[in-house]
Order: C-alpha cells, then structure tokens, then sequence
C-alpha cells in the first residue's frame, strides 16, 4: 500500500508537489500513489449540459497522470495512478485512507485560483485527513 499520496491537478504548483512526493518515495523508500479528481460536486443538470467539457478534463487529468508516472519511472520510483470523479477535497481525503496514506502531499493552491494563500481544497484536506498533509508552494 502506498504510504505516500500525492493530489495533482495539472497545474504548477501541483508539479511540484510531484517532484517533492516523488523526492521523499526515493528518500524514504516509501510507495507513492498519485491522484487526479474530476471536480463533479457542482449541479448536476449544468454537468449534464457541459458533457463535451467534461470529457475534454478527464482526458486532460488522465495525462496527467501518465505523466506523472513518466516522471516517477525515471526517477526510479513506482507510483500508482487513480482517478477519481467527485468534490475534490472529499475525494483526496477518502483516497488517503483508502490507501492508508501516512502523508498527502498537494499544492497549496490549485488550477483554478490565483489568490494568494491556501486555495479551498488544499484548506479542507489539511483541515480533515487522516494523516499528515504537506502544502507546497
């Protein structure tokens, strides 16, 4: 089981957050498990009406991470890729136990602000995971 989860959305800073999972699975020796969530906790009937946009993100974040295991692989590191569809910080934190994480590693902000300080996912899984979270910058 992966003792190292490490939450991506394509942006930035979650690429970063890749690269320090993946330098602590090396480090450590621990297992590294990457995952994307396709955001579905806004209204139904709109995901109904914007299914080709949906698409379009899944195979956006399905790239995502191949990529992400591209890069561990030539690190030497295995990771293990899911995706899962829902509210992104109840889908990451269900992951973390699922896959009995002992640290969640995640940007402190995502693709969708760019507001200074913690973007709302990265505050709701440091605010409820079972285990340790790690915010990069």
């Amino acid at each position: 089981m992966p003792n190292i989860l490490v939450a991506l959305d394509g942006s930035p800073v979650s690429e970063k957050a890749l690269e320090v999972a993946v330098r602590l699975a090396q480090q450590d020796g621990r297992q590294l498990a990457a995952v994307t969530v396709l955001d579905r906790s806004g209204d139904p009937h709109l995901e109904r009406l914007a299914e080709g946009m949906s698409a379009k993100a899944r195979r956006h974040l399905e790239e995502v991470l191949q990529a992400a295991v591209n890069f561990a692989r030539s690190r030497g590191v295995q990771l293990k890729p899911i995706f899962r569809e829902g509210h992104p910080a109840e889908a990451i934190i269900t992951c973390a136990e699922q896959e009995d994480a002992e640290v969640v590693v995640l940007g402190s902000r995502g693709s969708t602000t760019d507001r200074p300080g913690l973007g709302g996912t990265a505050n709701q899984v440091s605010s409820h995971s079972p285990c340790t979270v790690m915010l990069v910058r």
